[in-house]
Formats: structure tokens, C-alpha cells, sequence
């Protein structure tokens, strides 16, 4: 998660030019400034990843 604008004006422009560089692939999904459960159920376990990119997930 971003601490300030600074950062995420980065991780906006980091995630968005991700998007943009596999914009032609169907199974990317692109993420960014979120909170991440990995585990289903578990909401003890979290991540806040300031990117993250999925290989073999469809966008949504």
C-alpha cells in the first residue's frame, strides 16, 4: 500500500505500463495498491504487494 502520493503515482505508473506491456495476452492479470489474501478463509495471512502480476489468470 502506498505511504504517500509520490509512491503511488510510481505504482500507478509501474502497474499501468504492465498492463500496457500485456495488454495481447489473455492470461495476465495485472494488480496494484491492494491488499492480498493468499490463503481462502485465513484473513490473518496478507500482503499488500505495491505491484503484483498473475500468469495463467484472465483479467477481469
Amino acid at each position: 500500500m502506498a505511504d504517500n502520493t509520490k509512491q503511488f503515482r510510481w505504482i500507478v505508473t509501474i502497474k499501468e505500463n504492465l498492463e500496457i506491456l500485456f495488454a495481447n495476452v489473455g492470461d495476465v492479470f495485472v494488480a496494484g495498491d491492494f491488499l492480498w489474501y493468499p490463503v481462502e478463509g485465513n484473513k490473518t495471512i496478507c500482503q499488500a504487494p505495491d505491484v503484483m502480476i498473475v500468469f495463467g489468470r484472465k483479467r477481469r
